[in-house]
């Protein structure tokens, strides 16, 4: 692991001004070479264990590196005097797709596993900026780099000053975005939740909207894994948000709400549609009872192609309607399992009322049951059951289906259980 500064170098006379970050007095250095004062003023702590990369194409290297004839053009020179490691690398103009993807490999492996990067795009041209956050992200998940800052000084001519533009919260919002994506689509809050520990941990003892927003991605991760875990009981109360979906969904959507309060200049601001996104995708779950929860997740998980907990949650969801059909506390386990379970069960395969095996106090409830059930329900109870069963056993059953039956038959069962209620 080691620190790395790439930068492109142009082919232009550059003009000599002072380049100056902030307010501070300290943050500013005079030269005609941005990349001098970017290291000049954030990389005053490196060594010869960290390196400066400048990219450069033929022209860039003959005027601006090493220009024989003029000596004011030599930056080579110039990075020679810090205290670091440099080295220039050659690269193609970019004039051609074929040269785009040239530039790309070349950046991309100049960039060591762990490494942490500062990137600076004043001299980029054509495609480079473009180019810059691709290759960055792509060196993220490949090599697990990490971004320290992107910088653009912004020279204007006949101006003695520049400012230098700290370009990285483009690349945060970016991050953002491929996280929402993530959680959108495949219903996952772990990208969600790693960027916020990251991006947000210098803001939280000064400012709200740090703590609110990571208060919600913090309860939304909550959600999703009360979700992966099947936890369809609703219940409330102080420390169910990690026990109950419903409980963690309405926690979510209190800690949304506040992070809606923010002023007009507030960080949060680019990432409010973002979130609104993630708050629309929650309103599936619009009830709070244990069948409105229950038919939810479900479409959650379909949606989320997590099959497994579909078929888990729509098993345990004809139990809710049924415990609710025969007017039984469907939040009872003994309701739920000594009852109806074993009223389906026994429809199913027809059993003899004298070869029942239901104790005493429940047997007069499940032959109400065992009469009244509907073929429908008990069908598609057994259906379910069936490829729950497949599944929870790894799929060491000798008539073991394949994982595309598995996951049309969720997609049938659940329609059909739709259907079924809501023509009852």
């Amino acid at each position: 692991m080691a620190r790395k500064f790439l930068s492109f170098l142009g082919t232009t006379d550059y003009q000599a001004c002072t380049y100056k970050y902030g307010p501070s007095e300290d943050l500013k250095w005079f030269t005609k070479y941005i990349q001098e004062a970017l290291l000049r003023i954030f990389c005053s702590d490196w060594t010869k264990e960290d390196t400066a990369v400048i990219f450069v194409t033929d022209k860039a290297e003959k005027l601006n590196w090493y220009n024989e004839d003029d000596e004011n053009r030599r930056l080579k020179t110039i990075m020679e005097e810090l205290n670091i490691n440099v080295k220039a690398v050659s690269i193609p103009e970019g004039k051609t797709e074929d040269e785009i993807w040239q530039i790309f490999h070349i950046v991309t492996n100049e960039i060591e596993d762990d490494d942490e990067v500062i990137f600076d795009i004043t001299h980029s041209f054509r495609s480079i900026p473009m180019l810059a956050l691709v290759v960055l992200n792509y060196a993220k998940v490949v090599k697990n780099a990490k971004l320290l800052g992107i910088y653009y000084g912004a020279f204007e001519p006949n101006n003695d000053s520049a400012v230098i533009f700290d370009l990285t919260p483009l690349n945060d919002i970016l991050e953002w975005s491929q996280a929402v994506h993530v959680f959108l689509d495949y219903g996952l809050s772990g990208p969600l939740k790693d960027i916020s520990t990251r991006q947000l941990k210098h803001h939280l003892r000064s400012e709200q909207w740090a703590r609110d927003t990571r208060q919600f991605v913090d309860s939304l991760n909550n959600l999703t894994m009360c979700l992966y875990t099947c936890r369809g009981k609703a219940i409330t109360g102080k420390g169910t948000a990690r026990k109950s979906i419903s409980s963690a969904v309405e926690i979510a959507k209190e800690n949304f709400g506040r992070t809606k309060g923010i002023d007009e200049e507030n960080q949060l601001k680019p990432l409010l549609p973002l979130m609104e996104k993630i708050e629309k995708r929650l309103e599936i779950f619009k009830g709070n009872d244990n069948l409105s929860i229950g038919i939810a997740a479900i479409q959650w998980y379909i949606e989320n192609n997590l099959i497994e907990q579909a078929y888990t949650a729509l098993d345990e969801t004809i139990k809710t309607y049924a415990c609710i059909k025969f007017g039984l506390d469907d939040a009872d386990y003994n309701n739920r399992e000594e009852i109806v379970q074993k009223a389906l069960k026994i429809r199913e395969l027809s059993v003899p009322e004298e070869k029942w095996i239901v104790k005493d106090q429940y047997r007069h409830k499940v032959k109400e049951l065992v009469e009244k059930l509907d073929d429908e329900l008990v069908v598609l109870s057994s259906k379910i059951g069936s490829k729950r069963n497949d599944i929870n056993h790894f799929g060491f059953n000798d008539n073991a289906s394949n994982y595309t039956d598995l996951e049309s038959n969720i997609y049938e069962c659940f329609n059909r259980f739709l259907d079924y209620i809501y023509s009852n």
